[in-house]
């Protein structure tokens, strides 16, 4: 019966050892990459509207004009905004782009910010745009980045995840 209820006693601790040294967990399950969380220079001074202080901000770059592979990826990105539902309000959807003015790309994607693409930007800011399309967080530090040509209901997957976790903007 003492050989019972030692074996009871200790079942926890051998299974916990057993999972900790022969089950190694896999890693993340984002679709994203992740990168460092560090403040980005340039993000306060960027986008210094009042509308977007407090929230999350997908950023693209296009330093040109917005191709046809730009315009997929606004597409992606406003799709996977939009299957957010009600938390869908906590993220801005912001591109960096050569005309900020451009009546063809407000009539196709209304809820983007458009920003001109800045004389100077810090390389920083800059080498994190390049990746892809970045994630902001309302704190101003970089978070994640998906490929410009990202899969819809992965990036959903992402951010539904990141808002869910979330408790800042």
């Amino acid at each position: 019966m003492i050989l019972l209820v030692a074996l009871v006693c200790a079942a926890p601790f051998v299974s916990a050892w057993t999972a900790y040294y022969f089950y190694k967990p896999e890693g993340g399950q984002s679709y994203g990459t992740l990168l460092q969380t560090k403040p980005l220079p340039d993000v306060g001074t960027l986008f210094a509207d009042p509308e977007l202080k407090g929230k999350w901000r997908l950023v693209h770059f296009e330093p040109t004009a917005c191709d046809e592979a730009c315009q997929k990826s606004l597409y992606v990105t406003r799709q996977a905004r939009t299957m957010l539902g009600r938390e869908r309000e906590r993220l801005v959807r912001i591109a960096l782009v050569q005309n900020a003015a451009d009546p063809a790309l407000k009539a196709t994607h209304p809820d983007l910010t458009a920003v001109a693409v800045p004389s100077q930007m810090s390389t920083e800011l800059r080498t994190a745009l390049d990746k892809g399309v970045l994630l902001i967080d309302p704190l101003g530090n970089q978070v994640i980045v998906w490929p410009k040509d990202a899969d819809i209901k992965k990036l959903n997957r992402d951010l539904a995840r990141l808002m869910k976790a979330s408790r800042i903007g």
